[in-house]
């Protein structure tokens, strides 16, 4: 009888200890302290002289220095690496500074990065300080609006605690970002958004609809509000939604806002869209004026997308692999018995 008891003993034990090796620690990472900092020196023909950036008022050809200061604080020698960035949109609706050469939209006229000139790599020894300048000449025609970019600077080499999880190394480097804004006039521009296309995406895990919105003018937009929703074509059932707020979008630049299909984690992770046609709608609402734009398009996954897609992220299969492991042990246990019968008789 004893020996009957260890069977289903021996089964629990063992899905308990497959289910376990899933488990994962994770340890917070501490940073050493920044070793270094930067300081602008703004310009006589400053606009906003109460902003810490560069915000200049630049005339067709116009000649303009500006300048900056890099402090290293640190007892031992760096270099840093700086590069002058026209400014971008992320996935979160924020503006950002940190990559050189992103595809603009199809209507820039000026690109601020073709604008400047200035050194690349800036080295110091410890305890000393540099004055870097950037050349900006301004553009052949006149132009409206803005254009917008940051002068981007970040140390070399820096060592900072790194974290993995599930294969992803996470590393934190920091960097600062002076803005630098050029203005012909200041004649406000109305503002005009476009809903360019939409197609099923993925990264990191994350299935979304990928509505791509285009800002169309030379105009920062801001504080405004998504509220996106997608239907199968020709019908009025909902099946995703998503909405987000306080967006903000750089001249002349794409957003790529994502409406999420899966969860990463969790009982979603493995939702999908199934091959067909759709609509996706967006609503966009400016909270500065009374500006609405309600936007579609139409949106087809085909069968070798959806293959694609779950090739590159890959449906969870973790409850079908629970209940083979079971059935597989259920079996073992059952020969077990069987044999131990079988004996028994002889």
């Amino acid at each position: 009888m004893k020996k009957y008891l260890w069977t289903p003993i021996f089964l629990w034990i063992s899905i308990i200890a497959i289910l376990g090796c899933n488990g994962e620690k994770v340890k917070a990472a501490t940073n050493p302290p920044v070793s270094y900092n930067v300081m602008p020196e703004l310009s006589s023909n400053q606009i906003n002289k109460k902003v810490g950036y560069f915000d200049l008022k630049i005339a067709p050809n116009q000649k303009e220095q500006i300048k900056f200061k890099i402090n290293n604080n640190d007892t031992k020698k760096h270099s840093y690496t700086i590069s002058i960035n026209r400014s971008a949109t992320d996935k979160n609706g924020v503006i950002i500074y940190n990559k050189h050469n992103v595809k603009p939209d199809n209507d820039l006229k000026c690109n601020i990065e073709k604008l400047v000139t200035y050194p690349k790599h800036i080295s110091l020894a410890p305890k000393t300080s540099s004055e870097v300048t950037v050349n900006v000449t301004g553009p052949s025609k006149r132009f409206d609006g803005v254009l917008l970019g940051g002068i981007f600077i970040m140390e070399n080499n820096q060592v900072s605690n790194k974290t993995t999880k599930k294969g992803v190394t996470l590393k934190n480097e920091y960097s600062y970002v002076l803005g630098l804004q050029l203005q012909n006039n200041e004649k406000n521009i109305q503002p005009d958004l476009k809903f360019v296309k939409a197609s099923e995406a993925s990264e990191n895990g994350q299935v979304y609809v990928d509505a791509k919105i285009d800002n169309d003018v030379p105009k920062v937009e801001q504080k405004f509000n998504v509220a996106a929703k997608v239907t199968p074509l020709n019908s009025k059932k909902v099946i995703l939604r998503s909405e987000k707020e306080n967006v903000s979008m750089a001249p002349d630049s794409y957003f790529d806002y994502p409406i999420n299909v899966n969860t990463v984690t969790g009982s979603k992770k493995s939702n999908r869209l199934r091959p067909g046609k759709y609509m996706v709608y967006l609503n966009i609402k400016d909270n500065g004026s009374q500006n609405i734009w309600r936007l579609q398009r139409k949106m087809t996954i085909s069968r070798a997308q959806t293959r694609r897609i779950n090739k590159k992220t890959p449906v969870n299969n973790n409850k079908k692999l629970i209940i083979l492991i079971i059935a597989i042990l259920v079996i073992i246990a059952g020969l077990v018995i069987w044999y131990y019968r079988k004996n028994r008789k002889e």
